[in-house]
């Protein structure tokens, strides 16, 4: 197709002002032809110009696009003004014929061997297509890329490859630094996309667990019906005495109930074992209270779908690569997950307040489950770790006190047959529990070796659990464990970056 547009330069005739105007006045090109399926209305891509030809009245231009799947697309176009044989456009759909376009500068085309973090923060998915492979000739092989998602869309970067890359192949890769990516394949990068998207999303609705039951205690039973008073029964005869959590099995039957495991359940159809479930039992309350709500009111009519869908939200979503709250997904990967109080229910009979701290409640839940599908990942070495995180509210007297736990467990690859695999285990455990004010504990345990780490936010708290470390250090001797680190600090535990480095392909020395 390109030899049936010959190559022809801008007529000399025409006056540079008039060039200019319709420039400003006109950046729209008209399609000859359909628009590629890969190019919805309102959607940018990048094009190269590939050869132009004057007409009486305007351009004709050959476009080659690169898509946001890797594909390229040529495609003729008609402009009101020239343009040069090999220009590079950003070029925006307007419309099944119309395409908006703006001139690349020749600055951002240039290749780049390091990432601007202050554009993409680390933890942002970067995709690319392979354009240039040469050998290394202190091995390995050089690497041009070119960016098709982001705001790197259009622009090129050189990496550093153990192997050569197939031209025209499409990778996924993990910015971890200004020179580090960590390599996603391709198979399971749609996963932690939808992941990311959907955690962001709980995190921003949810409330914390405290506030719903208080809420719970001031509503009026005149107000609900008795098919409601029954799910708030059930939800609070639910919850474990915090004297109870100290027998083994008990504790591990209030983590089952914590309402991580609920799809598990459903799944394999244990749906007896769900009675008792926490997050089963705030779904049913929210079930009995969207049909309590005044259906005159068109405020609250219309925010029930909404509501609902925010209680069983679904991960797979059009649009993965949307725009991405890095922030806001930092900030949710983080242990514990900080506490989040919405409007108070002053009113007993406000049910619709009520249903915003249960949809909250439930949002909260899955903000712990999908933050611990995001942290389960496979390291440059091949050890694979696998992250439980939960929250359990356990009743302290008159108060609820919500337990915020993660295991990690990490499983080291076999290196020689001789040498035996030992999984380490971390414990975290986050609680705020009156009069000691907030708590936080760290433990590592591998074999039969032993380290753990207390935070305490107040002095006199820390100053208690200082003088008591001989005795946990003695209770721990006496069940056989090694002890190696036992100590306590006052403050709160520090909070590090959650991304790792699994494959590094930006060359340092570039």
């Amino acid at each position: 197709m390109a030899s049936e547009i010959p190559s022809a330069r801008p007529s000399p005739s025409i006056p540079n002002v008039q060039r200019v105007a319709t420039s400003a006045v006109n950046s729209i090109l008209q399609l000859q032809g359909s628009l590629p399926s890969q190019l919805n209305i309102g959607d940018s891509a990048q094009a190269q110009v590939l050869a132009l030809r004057e007409t009486q009245q305007a351009f004709q231009v050959l476009l080659r696009l690169s898509l946001s799947d890797g594909q390229q697309r040529t495609v003729e176009v008609q402009s009101s003004q020239p343009l040069v044989a090999g220009n590079v456009l950003k070029v925006t759909a307007l419309s099944a014929q119309q395409l908006a376009f703006s001139l690349v500068p020749a600055s951002t085309g240039a290749i780049a061997t390091r990432i601007d973090t202050t554009v993409l923060t680390p933890g942002t998915l970067l995709e690319g297509k392979v354009t240039q492979v040469e050998p290394n000739p202190q091995g390995g092989f050089k690497v041009v890329v070119s960016v098709t998602n982001n705001a790197l869309a259009g622009q090129q970067l050189q990496i550093d490859s153990p192997k050569s890359l197939p031209l025209n192949s499409v990778f996924t890769a993990r910015i971890d630094g200004a020179q580090q990516l960590t390599f996603q394949p391709l198979n399971t990068r749609l996963e932690p996309l939808a992941i990311n998207q959907e955690l962001q999303k709980q995190f921003g609705q949810q409330g914390s667990l405290n506030q719903l039951f208080k809420g719970l205690d001031t509503v009026s039973p005149q107000s609900i019906s008795p098919e409601a008073q029954k799910a708030i029964t059930q939800l609070l005869g639910g919850l474990p005495e915090i004297t109870t959590l100290m027998d083994p099995k008990k504790l591990a039957q209030s983590l089952v109930n914590s309402g991580a495991q609920l799809e598990n359940k459903l799944l394999s159809g244990a749906f007896e074992h769900a009675n008792q479930d926490m997050k089963a039992n705030l779904l049913r309350l929210i079930a009995q209270l969207v049909p309590m709500l005044p259906s005159s009111n068109p405020t609250l009519a219309a925010s029930q779908s909404a509501l609902l869908s925010q209680a069983l939200p679904g991960l797979l979503r059009d649009q993965l690569l949307g725009n991405t709250q890095t922030q806001l997904r930092e900030q949710a990967m983080r242990f514990p997950l900080p506490a989040r109080l919405l409007q108070s229910l002053d009113n007993p009979n406000d049910l619709g307040s009520l249903l915003k701290l249960a949809a909250a409640a439930v949002s909260r839940l899955q903000t712990h489950q999908l933050s611990s599908l995001g942290q389960t990942h496979t390291t440059h070495d091949g050890t694979q770790v696998t992250v439980w995180q939960l929250e359990v509210p356990a009743r302290d007297q008159q108060h609820i006190v919500p337990l915020q736990i993660k295991f990690q467990h990490e499983e080291p690859t076999h290196k020689k047959s001789d040498e035996p695999v030992v999984p380490l285990w971390k414990i975290d455990l986050s609680f705020d529990l009156e009069p000691l004010g907030p708590l936080h504990i760290q433990a590592s345990l591998q074999g039969t070796s032993i380290s753990s780490q207390l935070w305490a936010q107040q002095g006199a708290t820390a100053e208690l659990i200082e003088h008591e470390l001989s005795h946990l250090r003695d209770r721990l001797l006496g069940i056989g464990l090694t002890v190696k680190d036992l100590s306590c600090h006052q403050g709160s535990p520090p909070q590090g970056e959650k991304t790792t480095l699994q494959q590094r392909w930006i060359d340092d020395l570039a």
